[in-house]
């Protein structure tokens, strides 16, 4: 099968999800300026991925020194016996004892995971698929993964990730906790109802199911283990980039729970780089102690003003009300708008390999293009769906201005 062409033309679900309905074997290569980037694909499964320039070894094992399960003494040691030996560095790290299998595993999966959500993001580029018997990978420690799986996941991201770019828009972002470490406690991991529970409660619609948090809650600050774990890493001093590499999961997961905290107002931005500048901090310590004890009595004053001003309010933290409604409707605009084009995508993807486009929208569901809160708006009104005989029709509500147009030429 020859398959190369540009991203623009021919996306990169469309890609993947054609290797893995024809159960293809061979190296997919995509290239933009700067990065090169190669996925492995054995039976139309995904079973590795490295960059070019920076191989997904070395990158191994930065995340397993940052995240404590190797120290770097154990680790030049095994990069020693890898060059003498020619052996992957994996096997040469559980065969000498310092990492075991499942921790390699894991940490392979995370990394080979990263690499591909992170070509979801590329909007340009060139794309080239090389049909093979066979690809070499590490057989003994690869976990395949389904293109299914590779789609699925790219497309919550690829849905979710602008909203989060609202309040994360650079890795060297530093926050700090924005309350008493000592009211923060973890509870059992719950069901995580995602953007939409959070838009919904940010609209006043209902209970969250959240604990009431902010800088002025008297009671204990519930936390996953997975926000936890993140929170932990969250000092006033660690980049984005270092908490994620601390937290030694997927950069979109780590950003996603950040995103979270900052909504429930438990954590706070604190400046951009690997630390304050040192000047400000010489002028905080010169600062008139009455100055912070008259500002601190102030800002109490606030926040008890605030908290009665916005009692059942999304979360209950002080300060959210109409001021941010305008700045809540525009990410739910923005999220919903990255979902009516992933729609989108997906009816030509079905086009592409059924030969024509589907008859209704939860077709796109039937064969795995898309998830079923895919075919509505943030707000729960759902998308509108119009074939005709030349293409189709997609938009929210029967009269939509900016609803998407396409032809049958386009779709396939």
């Amino acid at each position: 099968m020859a398959l190369s062409g540009s991203i623009k033309d021919f996306g990169l679900p469309d890609i993947f999800q054609l290797i893995g309905l024809q159960r293809k074997t061979g190296t997919l290569t995509l290239k933009r300026e700067g990065e090169q980037v190669t996925v492995m694909f054995e039976n139309g499964m995904v079973v590795a991925s490295d960059t070019v320039g920076k191989r997904l070894e070395d990158k191994l094992g930065h995340v397993l020194v940052k995240t404590g399960r190797l120290t770097r003494e154990r680790l030049e040691e095994a990069l020693g016996v890898q060059k003498q030996t020619l052996q992957r560095l994996g096997k040469v790290l559980v065969d000498t004892g310092a990492l075991s299998a499942t921790d390699l595993k894991q940490a392979l999966a995370i990394q080979v995971q990263q690499t591909l959500f992170r070509l979801f993001r590329w909007k340009e580029g060139e794309y080239n698929f090389d049909s093979t018997d066979t690809v070499d990978y590490d057989r003994d420690n690869a976990n395949p993964m389904s293109a299914d799986f590779i789609l699925m996941e790219g497309i919550r991201m690829v849905d979710e990730w602008p909203i989060i770019e609202k309040k994360i828009p650079s890795m060297d972002l530093v926050f700090k906790s924005a309350v008493d470490p000592r009211l923060v406690e973890v509870s059992g991991a719950g069901e995580d109802g995602g953007l939409d529970d959070m838009f919904a409660g940010m609209g006043g619609g209902g209970d969250t199911g959240r604990v009431a948090t902010g800088p002025a809650a008297a009671s204990k600050i519930k936390l996953t283990p997975e926000e936890h774990r993140v929170y932990q890493h969250v000092d006033g001093s660690a980049t984005v980039q270092q908490v994620v590499d601390s937290v030694g999961a997927l950069e979109f997961e780590v950003c996603r729970t950040l995103f979270d905290l900052l909504n429930r107002n438990i954590i706070a931005p604190a400046g951009k780089g690997a630390a304050r500048g040192a000047h400000v901090q010489e002028e905080e310590a010169a600062a008139s102690p009455v100055l912070g004890y008259v500002a601190l009595a102030a800002a109490v004053l606030l926040t008890l003003v605030a908290a009665g001003l916005n009692r059942g309010a999304a979360f209950a933290v002080p300060g959210l009300g109409s001021a941010l409604a305008p700045q809540v409707e525009a990410l739910g605009e923005d999220a919903t708008r990255a979902r009516l084009e992933r729609v989108d995508e997906a009816i030509r993807s079905f086009a592409l390999v059924g030969g024509a486009v589907p008859t209704r929208l939860e077709e796109l569901v039937e064969a795995g293009l898309v998830d079923a809160r895919h075919l509505r708006a943030v707000d729960g009104r759902p998308f509108t769906y119009a074939p005709s005989g030349d293409g189709y029709t997609l938009g929210i509500g029967e009269a939509d201005p900016n609803a998407l147009r396409r032809t049958l030429s386009r779709a396939r």
